[in-house]
């Protein structure tokens, strides 16, 4: 049951309910998450007492802003309230299915924004970013559309906004979003030192990504896999092999060969058990590669897919070339998956 301490924490009714509900799944929410639920409060819904057009929330992993927007999903109008992982939902406004020949990028972009957004008033992206400056021209156009709709956006990144798009050559892209995140948002900072992802829960009870291992132990793909190619946008991976439901795939394969955030997308719909095999040791791995691996485990991770990764090493190093951001992130990640070695494995027989 809820605590009554945890209401008395509360400023107003929906900050109240997002408590309640942590409460409920057994969450006591720390001094800093308090705060960002009461600007949750006061930002949205019927009782919300400003009116900016939304809140930024941003921090390193594992602080608990999953957790607190799912609370807030709950207790929003399911008709008028939308989420989104950031990528996946330009992935899927610019899908080819939503195409007509001949169609101007633009008008597939405008036309999609209509229909995806239609009638909501609160709009929730997960992972808000840019990492190239496709992606500044997308956020631009997005925030234009929710302002002149009166939508309000709930985001949660690892970047403060001024690091939205940490390129020196483009970043001047993105000052316009930056300069109305700034005025026009609440802007919150969720830090503090405990990164929850890293206090293991017990294995047996993990699903989804948490379910996943990271083996030292090389692995040879079952005898009763069958051999397989897939198929992806205008190319083909392989040859990969199916098992129980599982696919096994090398790291040359999905990683070494030009896949994007997109492909990833696609593959993490339609396999939700992998097997990623011969990794190569994270310490001498190019930044092209490690940025594709990289990417792949989010992907993983914001799908909840289950995935078992075959290395060289532990993977200590892997984002040594990467943003400091994106770093924490990965180790927060990998830190969720059961490791096992050749020690381990030894001493269990």
């Amino acid at each position: 049951m809820p605590t009554p301490s945890s209401r008395k924490l509360a400023s107003n009714v929906l900050a109240g309910q997002i408590l309640d509900s942590l409460s409920m799944d057994g969450i006591n929410a720390d001094p800093t998450q308090q705060q960002l639920i009461n600007v949750l409060g006061e930002s949205l819904g019927a009782s919300a007492r400003n009116s900016r057009q939304g809140v930024y929330i941003y921090g390193p992993p594992g602080r608990g802003k999953t957790i607190i927007t799912n609370a807030l999903m709950a207790h929003l109008p399911s008709s008028r309230t939308r989420r989104f992982h950031f990528h996946e939902f330009f992935h899927q406004l610019n899908s080819p299915k939503n195409r007509e020949p001949g169609q101007p990028l633009g008008a597939i972009f405008s036309q999609g924004l209509e229909r995806e957004l239609a009638g909501i008033q609160v709009l929730i992206f997960d992972e808000f970013h840019c990492t190239e400056p496709g992606d500044a021209m997308l956020m631009g156009k997005l925030i234009k559309f929710c302002q002149q709709h009166e939508i309000q956006l709930v985001t949660t990144s690892n970047y403060e906004p001024e690091n939205l798009l940490d390129d020196d050559t483009f970043h001047h892209l993105v000052n316009p979003i930056i300069e109305t995140i700034r005025h026009g948002f609440e802007i919150f900072k969720l830090d503090h030192e405990q990164d929850y992802r890293l206090i293991s829960g017990s294995p047996n009870d993990a699903q989804g990504f948490a379910k996943g291992t990271l083996n030292l132990v090389p692995r040879t793909i079952p005898v009763t896999a069958t051999e397989t190619w897939i198929e992806i946008g205008y190319d083909r991976i392989g040859p990969a092999h199916l098992t129980d439901g599982c696919i096994w795939i090398t790291f040359d394969q999905i990683c070494r060969t030009r896949r994007n955030t997109a492909d990833y997308l696609e593959l993490a719909t339609r396999y939700s058990r992998w097997h990623l095999t011969e990794i190569p040791s994270s310490e001498t791995m190019p930044m092209d590669e490690e940025r594709r691996l990289a990417n792949l485990i989010d992907v993983f991770y914001d799908k909840d897919v289950e995935v078992h990764l075959y290395a060289e090493d532990d993977l200590a190093a892997l984002g040594h070339m990467l943003h400091a951001t994106e770093k924490a992130r990965l180790a927060s990640r990998l830190a969720q998956l059961t490791r096992h070695d050749l020690e381990r494995t030894a001493a269990s027989q």
